[in-house]
């Protein structure tokens, strides 16, 4: 008899660029649960969380070339020979709940195969429950999924997927077992979609961990001179133009100093030209993606991190307009990393970062789109040692109470328990 409960991951890529989803999978690991991960396409090249040892969650891969195979056919035959009621209820569920739009129903179609795909070794494995991150294709997974296998799904929504307006967005909260928000804005928006008289779902606040033991103070490995990093995927909701302005502004007042930018995406040629044409290669290095294991030395030597998130009007990426009309940041990854080594950190009040970073206590807000007030943040730590420093502890005592791997993957697995015993009750 299994001792432990097994839970399933549907994720896009994995091992991907999600380092908080790692993170957490490897958290409830530590708590003794066991993992499965069922992923909708290849794991990327580059593993970012680094630190991590992946060799206990298993993975299962149904990539688009599986999408017209035997093995897909196969597998829908094999539900639909041992489940018949099941497959042809989620059928009429699928075209009744998605059949809205061609959008809906393409993507729901796409679902459906790939949950069908996966249906044969989640029942192996004994999977009991499922979750996702993000309220997108993975959860439409999930939810046909959990159908086959009749067992209960969760997922965690971080910012524009559940704040913006996408069709049947409801219609997953309402399903779910329970969901969680990665910040407080995330959570009142989706509490304004449960619906109370005839949903039993629950709505909890799951912040991303990190691993404060990995992601801690080295004060000995100070660079020399004053040393500004931003880690972050390159797109225009980061602002990094304007920090490249304010690195322009810093370098005209004679200072010597270096900001390290760190991380890939669609803006990074335009930052690259940016920094050319204001003659900043002296004193930006753009590194492209990195690992984790680079990426902490380059943490442990900075003085300051930085990041001027804004919002994006009309759009981006993943996130088309005619869904959110403006993009915000939840709360980055590389913002809970940085607090955990002790930098003080320089942002925005965009989004849910004024729920991380709280002015003068563990950082400073600055307006966003406004590099002279960026640069005078930055002159003022750079000049003001004992105010680094200050804002700094300050930033990892936030990280220790609020944001280890630990303690965050033990709540998510207290509602996941929750949610599998209350299905074996019923």
């Amino acid at each position: 008899m299994r001792s432990n409960n097994v839970v399933g991951y549907i994720t896009e890529g994995f091992p991907g660029v999600m380092t908080f989803l790692e993170r957490e999978i490897s958290g409830l690991i530590q708590h003794g649960w066991e993992v499965s991960v069922f992923a909708l396409h290849e794991e990327t090249s580059l593993p970012y969380a680094s630190e991590l040892d992946q060799s206990a969650v298993t993975t299962h891969y149904c990539l688009n070339r599986h999408l017209l195979s035997f093995n897909m056919l196969q597998s829908h035959l094999h539900i639909l020979i041992k489940r018949p009621k099941v497959y042809i209820q989620s059928v009429i569920f699928l075209f009744r709940t998605y059949g809205t739009s061609w959008y809906s129903l393409s993507r729901a179609i796409y679902a459906f195969m790939k949950a069908g795909y996966f249906y044969t070794n989640a029942k192996s494995l004994g999977v009991d429950h499922l979750h996702a991150h993000f309220a997108g294709r993975t959860v439409d997974v999930a939810i046909f999924l959990s159908q086959f296998l009749n067992v209960g799904f969760s997922f965690t929504g971080h910012s524009n997927d559940v704040t913006g307006n996408y069709p049947l967005l409801q219609d997953k909260i309402n399903l779910a077992s329970f969901v969680v928000a990665e910040n407080q804005r995330a959570l009142q928006a989706i509490e304004a979609y449960i619906l109370s008289d005839t949903s039993t779902v629950t709505a909890h606040i799951v912040h991303p961990g990190v691993n404060t033991n990995y992601f801690r103070p080295h004060s000995e490995s100070k660079a020399n001179v004053p040393t500004l990093i931003a880690v972050t995927r390159l797109v225009e909701s980061k602002g990094l133009d304007d920090l490249v302005r304010a690195c322009s502004v810093i370098r005209d007042t004679g200072l010597e100093f270096h900001c390290n930018i760190i991380g890939d995406g669609p803006v990074y040629d335009q930052l690259e030209r940016q920094i050319v044409n204001n003659r900043l290669g002296k004193y930006i290095t753009l590194h492209g993606a990195l690992t984790s294991a680079d990426i902490v030395p380059l943490l442990s030597e900075a003085w300051i991190f930085v990041l001027p998130c804004v919002r994006v009007v009309g759009g981006q990426g993943d996130h088309p307009g005619k869904f959110v009309s403006v993009v915000e940041d939840g709360i980055p990854s590389s913002i809970v990393e940085a607090m955990s080594v002790g930098l003080p950190v320089v942002t925005t009040a965009v989004g849910s970062l004024p729920e991380i970073v709280e002015h003068s206590v563990n950082g400073i807000i600055v307006s966003e789109r406004d590099p002279d007030g960026l640069s005078g943040a930055l002159l003022q730590l750079i000049d003001d040692s004992s105010l680094r420093n200050r804002l700094g502890s300050k930033a990892r005592e936030t990280i220790i109470a609020d944001f280890d791997t630990v303690v965050c993957s033990s709540v998510l697995g207290s509602l996941m328990s929750t949610a599998i015993n209350n299905r074996r009750v019923v």
